[in-house]
């Protein structure tokens, strides 16, 4: 039980961590199968592990944290970022992990572990009061579900997410629309925070610089059956009114 104390102050740890721990690949292996028979630490999947409380035996580590120690470079991403951030509109029984790492998709306590590429380290933080756990920030976040709005939810899910910020960091968006360098980005970013311009208090220079971005392709920021109106300031066709989804529903879980 000597090693008990040092993996609680992991809470959530590899194998191998508990290999240098230990000293001896071997004993490792038989005290992490004895204390997973004791109910003292759980499996997640290969290889990871989570400690359990003495009296419930629950885990001590939440999704999050758990999400932020797959790989070296895991973080939560995209609608997953919204619903640590408290941006969510709807819960979701699965979680978006941004990895450099590529891992196979696992469940583990009801909650699916799904693996996305991560384009860029910009704007990957722990916070301050939750170091166990790695999240894009606001900004990041915000652009990341746009440039890909079905991980964010869709686009009902991501206009009720974009009304609750009150703020973002104007610099740090235009460095990661500069990051992502995408014309369609700038296109897509300019039009959906146009929208919101005043509670994010959002300059009128951010919107010309995505205006001078976007090249001058027409494009649809949705499925074209929806995307129906053409919007001449911005050469894009989308749903004629995107606010209209602020009018529909409360907090679901999918």
């Amino acid at each position: 039980m000597k090693y008990l104390e040092a993996l609680h102050r992991l809470r959530v740890f590899h194998k191998k961590e508990a290999v240098t721990l230990i000293g001896d690949e071997h004993v490792a292996k038989e005290i992490l199968r004895r204390y997973k028979k004791q109910g003292l630490i759980a499996q997640v999947r290969r290889d990871l592990y989570v400690v359990t409380d003495l009296a419930t035996k629950a885990g001590l580590a939440g999704k999050f944290e758990i999400a932020g120690q797959i790989t070296p470079s895991s973080c939560l991403a995209y609608h997953s970022a919204l619903e640590y951030h408290g941006l969510a509109h709807q819960v979701f029984y699965w979680l978006y992990i941004a990895s450099n790492e590529a891992f196979r998709g696992f469940d583990y306590e009801g909650i699916s572990y799904i693996f996305c590429p991560l384009k860029s380290a910009a704007g990957v933080v722990r916070p301050v009061t939750d170091s166990f756990v790695s999240v894009t920030d606001v900004e990041r976040t915000v652009i990341d579900c746009i440039d890909r709005i079905d991980l964010s939810g869709g686009l009902e899910e991501l206009i009720h997410s974009l009304a609750i910020i009150t703020y973002v960091d104007e610099d740090k968006m235009i460095d990661y629309l500069k990051c992502f360098d995408k014309k369609f980005l700038y296109q897509k970013t300019g039009f959906i925070l146009s929208h919101f311009q005043k509670e994010m208090r959002l300059s009128d220079k951010f919107f010309e610089l995505c205006r001078s971005k976007t090249g001058k392709s027409t494009r649809y920021l949705t499925f074209t059956g929806e995307s129906d109106v053409y919007f001449k300031d911005w050469k894009l066709c989308a749903p004629q009114n995107i606010l209209s989804f602020l009018e529909q529903g409360e907090i679901e879980y999918v």
